[in-house]
């Protein structure tokens, strides 16, 4: 009777540890779960009216960061932004530290060769920016032989030297701003929302110049491999679109739809 009562004993006390043993199991996975509803995003948090702080509240917002947070949300993920020097957005990108990187990233066929990327959510073009004392560079047909200031990694560095010009290169388009304002760079180049948008706002003594010269397509990027991802953030940007969700976003910024 004893070692009858003992087995018993035995078997309740295996059975208590075995469901403790499947809750701390469950509990993993529920936690587990709870880190992939967080979509991480590299963002520069340094390019108006793209990508910025909120001077009030130290917030990163902007039109790409309010793109990206109703995607987040149609997913039924929690938008977490990761700031990112430019120049080490990509190999950032490459090594986890986040899905995907939301700064107004131009679609080029190098780089599709490295990365996927989204529908684009911005149509826009390049145009050339000189100190307002200038009058020698009408355009980007005269930028041979001059010095451009520029991120490194930028699609406007290829650009700048595709057009026979040095490049110098900087942090950030405020440091650009800064350097050809008193003439130690000729020149330099941003997208022409920028210009039309943020660099009438500011006291830099430069001005742009000539017709954008090319048309820009951007879009979010994603390392290889992510199929299922982009698939889902194709989705909530096409219902963002027929929606108007994405319209007003835009005119918000910009006072006109400029995600088409």
């Amino acid at each position: 009777m004893k070692n009858t009562l003992k087995f018993l004993l035995a078997l309740a006390l295996s059975a208590v540890l075995l469901s403790a043993c499947g809750t701390d199991e469950k509990s993993k996975d529920t936690g587990s779960d709870k880190e992939k509803n967080v979509l991480t995003i590299g963002t520069e948090a340094t390019y108006p009216p793209f990508t910025f702080r909120d001077k009030k509240t130290n917030d990163i917002t902007g039109y790409d960061v309010e793109v990206a947070k109703e995607v987040a949300k149609r997913l039924d993920m929690e938008a977490k932004f990761v700031p990112t020097e430019w120049k080490n957005m990509f190999t950032s990108l490459d090594s986890k530290r986040f899905d995907l990187v939301a700064n107004q990233v131009t679609i080029t066929d190098e780089r599709k060769g490295q990365y996927d990327f989204s529908t684009p959510y911005t149509v826009s073009g390049g145009q050339v920016i000189v100190n307002k004392e200038n009058t020698d560079i009408k355009g980007i047909e005269d930028l041979k032989g001059k010095v451009v200031g520029t991120t490194q990694g930028s699609n406007y560095a290829a650009e700048a030297e595709k057009a026979g010009a040095k490049t110098k290169y900087y942090k950030g388009v405020a440091q650009v701003l800064t350097d050809l304002d008193v003439n130690r760079v000729d020149a330099a180049m941003n997208d022409q929302l920028f210009i039309l948008t943020e660099l009438k706002k500011t006291d830099y003594n430069v001005k742009a110049v000539g017709e954008p010269f090319n048309k820009n397509e951007m879009a979010f990027a994603f390392r290889k491999g992510n199929e299922d991802l982009i698939k889902k953030v194709n989705e909530a940007l096409e219902e963002m679109k027929n929606d108007g969700t994405l319209e007003k976003i835009s005119e918000k910024y910009f006072g006109e739809n400029v995600s088409e």
